[in-house]
């Protein structure tokens, strides 16, 4: 890549966030047993997103977007998280790698146009291949984006998306109503009020993070099944309230991107149609429409491996769309999970494995 890299800084974890400390692990371990959701098992890795600081280096004067990064023959440029922006003809080699696999699901669409370092650049934005890819993903194809869709269409998915992630969901309405039923009516079942418990921890993880989940809702749930049902009434009040909060990066994007797991490894099977265990493992140098892997587990820093898929290629640079497991956020899906990152040659300090080893190492400290 570009001598003007600047040095990236992995996000500070903030004090909510869950730590390696048998305490915590044991709490999470708990509600894993109780519930056996992937994303409290992620938790206890702690693991925050990567991001970008700002370039420290003057940029072009004709530039017409800022770029944290670039590669070295200035064809590919990111830009904070979510924006990357590639030459023409870039994107065709690319779909044509992506489409080469038929286990590959998603394509390369160009969006607006920009100038960096006196290139005319394209907005890269990653879409399903079709609606049965999408559907294929585990992902709702009304609110994805579609390979060939028309401004008009992307336009009303993406308005249609925004209005889904402003009510909460219906469930905590249905919940919170049974739990009233449950309260008025005596001493409940041990069946019903484990009922409600799976419900309950459900919906904090999914709103709130498995380090809240496991901090406010009780592993217990019989030890007093009244007491437990009002907690949950009082814990169903607060996750309406932060609902808002935790979806404002989604109600406020200007593309409908592909909705991504708050997970490196589900998002990378996500995007490339692979099954657990059949992601590379190994490879210096990924084509499209492969992934980058490094296992960190030899580090005591944040994280114990991470996966991103490589959709761009120039030169020896590498495009990824990908996801950082992120301990701060209270979505376990979401369409602003997804992020750009561009790695340069292997071997060299600008490499996929060097840079993620450079942030593990921060983390650690």
């Amino acid at each position: 890549m570009h001598a003007r890299l600047p040095q990236q800084s992995p996000l500070a974890e903030r004090a909510a966030g869950v730590s390696r400390r048998p305490s915590d692990a044991s709490r999470l371990a708990a509600l894993q047993r109780s519930f056996g959701n992937a994303a409290v098992t992620r938790a206890l890795n702690g693991t925050p997103v990567q991001r970008y600081t700002e370039p420290d280096a003057e940029q072009d004067i004709t530039d017409t977007v800022t770029y944290d990064r670039i590669s070295q023959n200035g064809r590919i440029a990111v830009s904070g998280r979510q924006e990357a922006f590639a030459e023409a003809g870039l994107f065709e080699s690319a779909n044509t790698a992506l489409a080469a696999s038929e286990q590959v699901r998603i394509r390369l669409e160009p969006g607006r146009e920009v100038v960096v370092g006196g290139r005319v650049l394209r907005r890269v934005l990653p879409v399903f291949a079709s609606r049965e890819a999408a559907e294929a993903a585990q992902a709702n194809s009304e609110h994805e984006p579609l390979a060939g869709e028309s401004a008009q269409v992307r336009g009303a998915k993406l308005d249609s998306y925004r209005q889904s992630v402003v009510q909460p969901p219906a469930a905590l309405g249905v919940l919170l109503r049974d739990i009233a039923r449950l309260a008025g009516g005596g001493r409940p079942s041990d069946g019903s009020v484990n009922g409600v418990h799976q419900r309950l921890l459900a919906l904090a993880l999914d709103n709130q993070g498995a380090a809240r989940a496991a901090e406010h809702v009780p592993v217990n749930p019989l030890l007093d099944p009244v007491d437990y049902l009002k907690t949950a009434g009082r814990l169903i009040g607060e996750i309406v309230l932060e609902y808002a909060g935790s979806r404002e990066p989604e109600r406020v994007m200007q593309d409908l991107l592909i909705t991504m797991p708050n997970d490196c490894q589900a998002a990378a099977q996500r995007l490339l149609g692979t099954r657990t265990g059949e992601l590379q493992q190994a490879g210096a140098e990924p084509a499209v429409g492969q992934n980058h892997y490094v296992n960190l587990s030899d580090m005591s820093g944040r994280w114990n491996n991470h996966f991103g898929a490589v959709i761009m290629r120039d030169g020896d640079d590498t495009l990824t769309f990908e996801a950082a497991a992120d301990s701060s956020s209270r979505i376990s899906e979401g369409k602003s999970l997804g992020y750009f990152a561009l790695y340069g040659k292997h071997g060299t300090s600008q490499s996929f494995d060097a840079d993620l080893r450079r942030q593990n190492a921060v983390g650690s400290a």
